[in-house]
């Protein structure tokens, strides 16, 4: 990638495909392979550096063995042992680390050419490398997953169709197939990608020493909608704190029979919680750009004052969004708490009322990881626009590349 504040995209989607007929005809429905997908791709880290990266701590990792060790299928959890690595076979293992985005910028940018899906859906990219043979065993996956192939090569068998038979072998660590009959077995080189929607199953298998790129997009379960919406909507309810008031009783028959007024004033309360489209719509978007477990926004030890900061990006500094934050935005101008025209911005799950003026601003920053700073200066005219890139860099949700 020549110039990392403009990321090539390939030509179409990959290889010509668009992005409509790949919702249309993909997207969640069946996999697609694409052979010379990012036919410039070159890998940003090397298998040492993604060893090295494994070993620190606050990087999520796993050693996966299917032979040789303790046990079939072994998982060493990280942060790894540096001295480990040279006690692995020559085959049948492989490294895989997750959010590797987090920590290599030019892995963040392979995010870039899926903008044409909803930030919100955006999991991680995981990087793993293989020794020939190796493989996490056959299984199936609960997100939409695209597997990018850097060097080497690797085998894919995989279902054509939802996975029916997911039997499980007991009493191992990973969750594996007690068996995968393919309907499609390719092998993937360099610039190659398979996407794969839930519930396929697929078994991945390294020919060559090979290193291989998962953008995975998440879906949350039903059951973690209702939970947060519920809690969430009980906090900022002002009846939240009011206690249930026995309707009139009559003495009881039996204690263990609920009164029917008694359900009824349930019912009540439960239905006092704001369920309204707007509440439901603010509710979601901080739950979905929420901050994961273990991410957190890091404010700079001192934030530049607003003429140090354009001054800098007046000079050609590049601004990045930090990868520990989701971003989106609600383009509604119906909320009684800011101004006709402007919108909601959401940033790792911090509701920020933006005005009409920075509006084009808030688009922008919510399109893009990188921007120039003369394009910001250019854009950042009003006021308010101004005011919010100062906001976002003091909360550490921009920061500067060469920082």
């Amino acid at each position: 990638m020549a110039d990392p504040t403009k990321p090539p995209s390939p030509p179409g989607l990959f290889g010509g495909i668009s992005t409509s007929r790949f919702l249309r005809d993909y997207w969640q429905k069946k996999p697609l392979l694409v052979r010379g997908a990012f036919p410039e791709h070159r890998d940003p880290i090397d298998p040492d550096e993604l060893a090295g990266l494994s070993c620190e701590d606050g990087v999520e990792s796993r050693i996966v063995r299917e032979k040789g060790g303790d046990r079939p299928w072994q998982v060493t959890w990280g942060p790894q042992l540096e001295a480990d690595f040279a006690k692995l076979p020559k085959r049948g293992w492989t490294l895989l680390v997750q959010e590797v985005n987090r920590w290599v910028p030019e892995i963040a940018l392979m995010l870039e050419p899926f903008a044409f899906l909803p930030s919100v859906r955006v999991d991680d990219v995981m990087l793993s490398f293989a020794a020939p043979g190796g493989s996490v065993g056959p299984h199936v996956d609960s997100y939409d997953v695209f597997l990018i192939q850097g060097r080497g090569k690797r085998r894919w068998k995989y279902h054509t169709r939802p996975t029916k038979d997911r039997r499980i072998k007991p009493d191992l660590e990973l969750r594996i197939l007690e068996e995968l009959e393919p309907q499609a077995d390719e092998v993937l080189g360099p610039g190659d990608m398979l996407y794969l929607p839930p519930n396929f199953a697929h078994h991945g298998v390294a020919v060559t020493p090979c290193l291989t790129y998962s953008v995975g997009f998440r879906s949350p379960c039903m059951g973690e909608v209702w939970s947060s919406f519920a809690a969430a909507a009980a906090r900022q309810s002002p009846a939240s704190a009011t206690l249930l008031v026995d309707p009139k009783l009559t003495p009881a028959s039996n204690p263990g029979a609920i009164p029917d007024a008694l359900l009824s004033r349930i019912r009540t309360m439960v239905r006092t919680l704001d369920t309204s489209d707007d509440a439901i719509d603010r509710w979601f978007a901080s739950f979905a750009t929420r901050l994961k477990p273990g991410h957190e926004l890091e404010p700079p030890a001192r934030a530049p004052t607003p003429k140090a900061l354009f001054g800098k990006l007046a000079r050609g500094a590049v601004l990045a969004r930090s990868e520990e934050a989701r971003w989106a935005f609600l383009p509604h101008a119906d909320h009684a708490d800011h101004a006709e025209g402007g919108l909601l911005l959401y940033v790792g799950g911090t509701e920020l009322v933006v005005p009409a003026e920075a509006t084009a601003l808030a688009r922008a920053l919510c399109a893009r990881r990188r921007h120039e700073g003369r394009e910001l200066v250019a854009a950042t005219t009003a006021p308010a626009a101004r005011e919010l890139l100062v906001r976002l860099v003091a909360m550490g949700a921009l920061h500067f590349l060469d920082d």
